[in-house]
């Protein structure tokens, strides 16, 4: 018997009665008669208790009485399931790398089919787990942290291998899955290689997933009729500057930015609106942008009043269609909305640059700013079919200071769009996981190389129409190791270097440390 009430026995009570619960046994008693550890095993005892039922003492003692073989089968059982339940766990806690390892011995020896199954096993077993984990990760944990996600680090690794099981396959439809899916809900998995440094599966699927992309869709339109001659589609050098020019008093103003603007010694410059500024320096041409529009009225008013009398003296030379109107805190606009507004641009007579967008390329790497989509592809695919006019592609760059990856990408662009000069109208490092500005990966140090390389190149390339360095500013975690000017106004190493660069000069002083 087990005794309860002031028994000393009680957490064994409570076992017994959860262990009840779940059988649903009720052979709960109520007697008054004390029953000792010794009777527990007294058979004759038991039977006694059994047959006794004396209510009237004041003293009660709850007691479950049953035979001693059912004591010992609920105990056994009891003890079995908890054992395969530890047993259970131990097993899981161990599967988890030991499938990855797994994925990774099939994928080794072309088993492209056992490696799937491998990663989908993972991905089923502790796919929900990771994915919460991931969600609760504002970026990739520091290196002495990272093992704490093994779920995590082991479902990304596996989807990885999947999508290069797949890609192997030949069904590119669905390797393009699995790396999506990877980079959505389990980007922040890292894996550990013995020699001591931590790689992301993220990174791996990102470039792969770039591949693939532009593979499974040779987009590439016609190379585009030219309505100017290169002499009016050339700038006055390629080097420019974005900066906001806002009213007196607001951040961002004229006043305030002028002075930084003749600092680095522009060929043009840009601050994504229209308004000509009274200060502007006679040397630097201003180019107007319509960053957004939102009525056909609107839109044409704001033109007659604000660019066509610039466009007649002469002043203005060339014109900027919409700001990242595939992302949501810029212009926000369809593609259909765009070109429903594009004939009131082409109608400006000068040469026109498309629509800048966060995501040119429609393919998501760490350059876009999170924006995904094919606001870019669909747009120019259907202003062709239109036979709208479009002089120049609109690029924003943002990714890291990897060289060759940023020129790859401005070359396929180029190709991607009927081969038309490019304008990269905003670009420059940064690091969109930084949440402080000692977490920003790219320091100052390697911005400066990565413009040491890539200025001089776009110098050089007669498809580069022109580029504009967006300099964050100081206090920015994402981008302050990219800004022009420091907290006193003052050139950085990299606005030093920016300045150097002319037309005469592409390479620009390269001893600026």
């Amino acid at each position: 018997m087990l005794i309860v009430g002031r028994s000393p026995f009680k957490p064994c009570y409570e076992v017994g009665w959860f262990v009840l619960r779940i059988l649903h046994l009720n052979v709960l008693k109520t007697a008054t008669t004390p029953v000792s550890l010794k009777d527990l095993f007294n058979l004759t005892a038991i039977e006694q208790l059994k047959r006794s039922r004396n209510y009237g003492n004041t003293r009660k003692e709850k007691v479950i009485v049953f035979s001693l073989g059912k004591i010992m089968k609920l105990i056994r059982n009891y003890i079995t399931f908890l054992s395969f339940l530890f047993i259970g766990q131990v097993a899981l806690a161990e599967e988890a790398y030991e499938v990855t390892a797994k994925a990774w011995k099939a994928l080794g020896r072309k088993d492209w089919n056992a490696a799937v199954a491998h990663a989908d096993r993972a991905l089923k077993t502790w796919g929900v787990h990771a994915k919460q984990t991931n969600t609760k990760l504002n970026g990739y944990a520091p290196v002495k942290d990272a093992k704490k996600y093994s779920n995590l680090n082991e479902v990304g690794t596996c989807l990885m291998l999947k999508g290069d099981a797949l890609r192997q396959k030949g069904d590119v439809k669905a390797a393009i899955a699995a790396y999506e899916l990877l980079l959505r809900d389990y980007r922040y998995a890292q894996v550990w290689d013995p020699k001591g440094w931590f790689w992301k599966p993220a990174e791996s699927a990102r470039k792969n997933l770039a591949k693939l992309k532009t593979a499974v869709t040779p987009y590439k339109l016609n190379v585009a009729k030219k309505h100017f001659t290169d002499e009016q589609l050339r700038f006055p050098g390629k080097k420019g500057i974005c900066l906001t020019m806002r009213k007196a008093g607001e951040k961002g103003s004229a006043a305030g930015n002028l002075p930084r603007l003749k600092k680095v010694n522009p060929y043009w410059s840009y601050s994504w609106g229209w308004d000509q500024v009274p200060n502007q320096p006679a040397n630097v041409e201003f180019v107007p942008m319509a960053w957004g529009a939102w009525s056909v009225d609107g839109l044409g008013k704001g033109l007659q009043k604000s660019v066509v009398p610039h466009i007649k003296s002469g002043k203005v030379k060339r014109f900027f269609g919409f700001n990242e109107p595939d992302k949501r805190e810029q212009a926000n606009m369809s593609y259909q909305n765009a070109l429903k507004y594009w004939p009131q641009l082409e109608a400006l007579g000068v040469p026109l640059c498309s629509p800048a967008c966060a995501n040119p390329e429609g393919v998501d790497d760490d350059s876009v700013q999170g924006v995904r989509g094919t606001w870019m592809r669909d747009f120019m695919t259907e202003a062709d079919r239109l036979g709208y006019r479009i002089d120049y592609s609109g690029v924003h760059w943002y990714g890291g200071t990897h060289v060759e990856h940023f020129k790859a990408k401005m070359r396929r662009i180029y190709e991607k769009y009927g081969k038309r000069p490019i304008l990269i109208t905003e670009f420059a490092p940064a690091d969109w996981e930084a949440k402080s500005l000692a977490q920003n990966r790219h320091k100052p140090h390697m911005v400066l190389a990565f413009m040491k390389e890539v200025l001089p190149w776009l110098e050089r390339q007669d498809w580069v129409a022109g580029y504009a360095w967006f300099s964050f500013e100081h206090n920015e975690a994402v981008g302050h190791t990219s800004s022009l000017y420091d907290k006193d106004r003052n050139l950085t190493a990299c606005g030093r270097y920016y300045r150097s660069i002319t037309s005469e000069n592409p390479d620009g002083d390269q001893s600026i440390k």
